[in-house]
């Protein structure tokens, strides 16, 4: 089949597995419907609500959260909570702090409302690599009552050991997440809420998405999306996570999905960008002294021994790439000016043994392909192609080890020039793209994560299978 066709019969496809999801065009405010074919997640207890089951368990008008609260830029001192409720009185909730070999809990001031749906904590005066157990309670006529218990860790010192999981590509679609819905329809939701668990199970220090965590293909290919249906994304994605978001902090990586890609208008990123900021905040220029960018899309920080480097090459590119429709070019993808000079100085500072760049794909592209090469596919076989050739030249200028990314849908792991260009297959995506479109030699297609392990001498990469089973492992 020619490559045009099967990409108009892909979206077709897409479009009629999100239509059956309740995600149609003109019904991203629809619950799911009755009669498709749905299953109970297995493995969270707080897909639609929460463990203690007492915010989801009332009805029409009864607060429940969606999902687990959010844990989000955790520093030596610090971390941030942010919870999603509907219905009930945001100002009714409280939030209270221990270290986990305390009885002592610390009471925090009343949450920020940031939406109508969100309520956020700043958490601080706390010790560096330390884990803390925190409650969510809801304050009722009869005295409150605690509606969510979790766990998260303050960043860890260097000579500290720690565990981080990856996970790119879910793509979940859009859908109002009615009061403790349990259900998953699309495919995604299914892989997610498999996938979610044994990140869980791990008990990583943070997870990061490194892109495409939402999907629109309801809307066309790569379209910008309306605001209400990115909000709505963000919280199917949050539901389906489950337990594994209140107890491990979240990072996120921009991919082209997000709705943020450099070829929308001004006003159609920053729409999907203010969505973000509320559903999937991350850390502002002044959380780290690594600093980064006003908008929240590319930062850097340091966990133990390791320094992390987030990129995103999609906001910064203004040309487009949407394979048959308008394939572009695979040498013009550009991290811009400002990152680029972000990314140069912050490694010609670092100082970790350990160092890390995360992206949702190269800055350019060497596929099988030249639509897909343009489209960004191909890791490590774009090198030497346009900008990434720039960025290959810093890590092995600088010394860094490991280059992760996403975006095809495969677990996948090539060392160019002591570099590992490693990605974590997909935690959603039902397109699994093979030697046909990628050129990749050796590549897994199940579905599932990264489980990372970090200590001042040893790095251990494994992906990690839905089924739980170990595909492939490397050491450093």
């Amino acid at each position: 089949m020619r490559r045009g066709a099967w990409l108009t019969l892909l979206a077709v496809v897409a479009t009629f597995t999100l239509l059956a999801a309740g995600c149609g065009e003109n019904s991203q405010t629809q619950d799911a419907p009755s009669g498709g074919k749905a299953s109970t997640a297995g493995g969270s207890a707080s897909l639609g609500g929460n463990p203690s089951g007492g915010a989801g368990a009332g009805g029409a008008g009864a607060a429940a959260l969606v999902g687990a609260p959010y844990i989000f830029a955790p520093t030596e001192d610090s971390f941030g909570v942010n919870v999603a409720m509907l219905g009930g009185d945001l100002t009714e909730l409280s939030l209270r702090v221990k270290p986990a070999s305390s009885e002592t809990w610390l009471e925090q001031d009343a949450p920020e409302v940031r939406a109508s749906d969100i309520a956020e904590w700043r958490v601080g005066d706390l010790v560096p690599g330390t884990h803390y157990d925190y409650e969510v309670l809801l304050n009722e006529q009869d005295g409150p009552r605690v509606i969510y218990a979790g766990s998260a860790k303050t960043q860890a010192p260097p000579g500290q050991a720690f565990r981080f999981a990856l996970l790119t590509d879910s793509h979940i679609p859009p859908r109002t997440i009615p009061v403790d819905e349990s259900l998953v329809y699309a495919p995604q939701e299914a892989t997610l809420a498999n996938v979610a668990p044994r990140i869980g199970k791990d008990e990583p220090d943070f997870v990061m998405n490194l892109g495409d965590m939402l999907d629109f293909h309801n809307y066309g290919f790569n379209p910008p999306p309306p605001g209400q249906a990115t909000r709505e994304a963000y919280l199917n994605y949050r539901r389906l996570l489950g337990d594994t978001l209140g107890n491990a902090a979240h990072y996120v990586v921009i991919g082209n999905w997000d709705g943020e890609n450099g070829d929308f208008s001004s006003t159609e990123i920053d729409t999907s960008r203010q969505e973000r900021w509320l559903y999937a905040p991350g850390p502002t220029p002044e959380t780290y002294p690594e600093g980064g960018s006003d908008a929240q899309d590319y930062y850097a920080f340091q966990w133990g021994d390791a320094l992390f480097v987030v990129l995103n090459v999609m906001t910064y590119t203004p040309t487009q790439h949407l394979l048959s429709h308008f394939p572009g070019v695979a040498d013009d993808w550009t991290l811009g000016e400002e990152q680029m000079a972000f990314l140069e100085s912050t490694l010609e500072t670092a100082t970790s043994k350990w160092r890390f760049l995360l992206i949702h794909h190269a800055v350019g592209g060497a596929a099988a392909t030249a639509e897909d090469s343009a489209y960004g596919r191909g890791g490590g076989q774009a090198a030497r192609v346009g900008e990434q050739s720039k960025v290959h030249d810093l890590m092995l200028e600088h010394g860094v080890q490991v280059f992760f990314y996403g975006h095809d849908h495969v677990f996948t792991d090539m060392v160019v020039d002591d570099i590992h260009y490693t990605l974590p297959g997909s935690a959603g995506a039902p397109w699994k793209f093979d030697a046909l479109y990628t050129g990749y030699d050796q590549y897994w297609t199940d579905s599932g994560h990264a489980r990372v392990d970090v200590s001042p001498d040893h790095l251990k990469v494994e992906f990690v299978a839905e089924t739980g089973s170990v595909l492939y492992s490397y050491e450093l």
